[in-house]
């Protein structure tokens, strides 16, 4: 049952490691653009994007016509008649046409000497005006001419809106985009750190073996042994540590792309080394071109002009075309219809002092923004110098660090000989590992840190 047990075990394992290695590298351009599809932060920013369209969309509609519909039924208590009490008599007009009475019978016309028409003679009566029943449709059209620039200005405000969010996505992304990178190259930095671990540990492992058949034969004290133990411990401590960190930086890698932690990390395992062929002003001037933040600063800057043109508008009069279309009538389909045209001016001269005051509080809007852009562009000249500088101590520290495994290396080999020829104890064999081990971490860590700090250099120029 046993053999059985680990023979299945073992073709499992044969399976899965098959199945591992079948599937392709994922390279960082492909695991950025997973990344920027999966952020949920990126999707929140995109439907923001889109608010803001719907926003100058709105702010545009406010310059064409609006129409509105009435249509609507009244009940009156009861039929509306005008209370003629006393008989009264009025000029005629014409013969067919009586000023106000409009069923006049010929024997109330009173007419001169002449027999022309002079009065019309109506007894007193209730003349009716309104039946109990009224319907009225009406349909009214506005169409603003003129509001003091300030529907113009508005949506020119809008449209930075919408420019300012699209950048702010940008901005989210370009952020996005380093910390994958530093993501990606972190787990490749770690696997590394675990390869130079496990190194380590079987160079101990081969020195304890050495320790122990040189004590068997009584070649060594027993603290010479001890110690060449205690050591490989120490390795096999350090060891667990690497594995905990590649699995951390794993799942820390898989956390911003958006899948499962447990999910497998297969990437490319070098760490690319670059040129870094600008200079540090030519950095700065792509920096100062191309950063969302400021592009952003400038297009608050414009809408807060724009805002000090909105609050001048309310010194100039609001001119508006209208037209109204009416039908009324005691049925429903209202068969008597009128229709009314023109133009208003609206004019607020005075209220109080609050007009000055809007001007005023617009214009300090368009100073602040003045310095908030002055002391965003020293920030990102600062973040330029800061990346560019640790690029290059990581080159230099990376060069060095080239030179220092051959020594450790050489240095190695040279006490491991010495411990042969009785000549070094276990723990001159051991401080040699772990300088190479050092060495080696150290070469790691700098070509980590370059590449890190080339992309956070192409961050701080906003080309990332």
């Amino acid at each position: 049952m046993n053999r059985t047990y680990v023979t299945i075990m073992i073709i499992c394992l044969i399976f899965w490691a098959s199945s591992i290695w079948a599937q392709e590298s994922m390279y960082l351009e492909e695991a950025i653009h997973i990344a920027i599809y999966n952020n949920p932060s990126i999707k929140a920013l995109n439907e923001g994007v889109y608010g803001k369209e719907m926003d100058k969309r709105t702010s545009f509609a406010q310059m064409l016509p609006r129409v509105t519909l009435n249509y609507g039924y009244a009940r009156l208590k009861e039929d509306q008649t005008l209370d003629i009490g006393q008989d009264l008599y009025l000029p005629v007009v014409n013969e067919t046409n009586p000023p106000f009475y409009n069923n006049p019978d010929d024997t109330n016309i009173v007419s001169d000497e002449n027999g022309l028409p002079v009065y019309a003679y109506i007894p007193g009566q209730e003349i009716p005006i309104a039946d109990k029943d009224q319907y009225k449709l009406s349909i009214e059209i506005v169409q603003p001419l003129f509001a003091g620039g300030a529907l113009k200005n508005s949506y020119k405000v809008a449209k930075n809106d919408v420019l300012s969010a699209e950048l702010d996505k940008q901005q989210s992304i370009r952020e996005l985009k380093l910390k994958v990178i530093e993501a990606y190259y972190g787990v490749t930095e770690t696997r590394q750190f675990h390869e130079v671990a496990q190194s380590g540990v079987l160079s101990i492992k081969a020195q304890m073996d050495i320790a122990q058949a040189f004590f068997n034969e009584g070649m060594i004290p027993k603290n010479d042994l001890l110690v060449a133990q205690v050591g490989y411990a120490d390795g096999m401590q350090k060891l667990i540590a690497a594995e905990n960190a590649v699995k951390l930086s794993e799942s820390g890698f898989n956390l911003l792309l958006a899948r499962n932690l447990s999910v497998p990390v297969i990437i490319d395992t070098e760490i690319p080394m670059p040129p870094l062929t600008i200079n540090i002003e030519e950095a700065t001037a792509t920096a100062l071109e191309h950063r969302q933040e400021l592009k952003i600063l400038k297009l608050q800057m414009d809408s807060a002009q724009n805002g000090v043109k909105i609050a001048k508008s309310v010194y100039l009069p609001g001119i508006a075309a209208t037209y109204t279309y009416e039908r009324t009538g005691d049925e429903p389909d209202v068969e008597d219809d009128t229709w009314t045209a023109g133009v208003g001016l609206n004019w607020n001269i005075f209220e109080g002092t609050s007009h000055y005051w809007n001007v005023a509080k617009a214009r300090s809007v368009t100073n602040q923004l003045s310095y908030l852009m002055q002391g965003q562009q020293e920030k990102i000249a600062l973040e330029v110098k800061i990346a560019y500088l640790s690029a290059h101590e990581a080159m230099e520290r990376t060069n060095v660090a080239i030179k220092s495994i051959d020594q450790a290396q050489e240095n190695l080999r040279i006490e491991k000989d010495r411990f042969n020829l009785q000549v070094a104890t276990s723990a001159d064999v051991l401080d040699a590992q772990a300088l190479l081990d050092k060495a080696q971490t150290n070469y790691i860590s700098a070509r980590a840190d370059y590449a890190k700090a080339i992309a956070k250099l192409e961050a701080a120029m906003g080309i990332l």
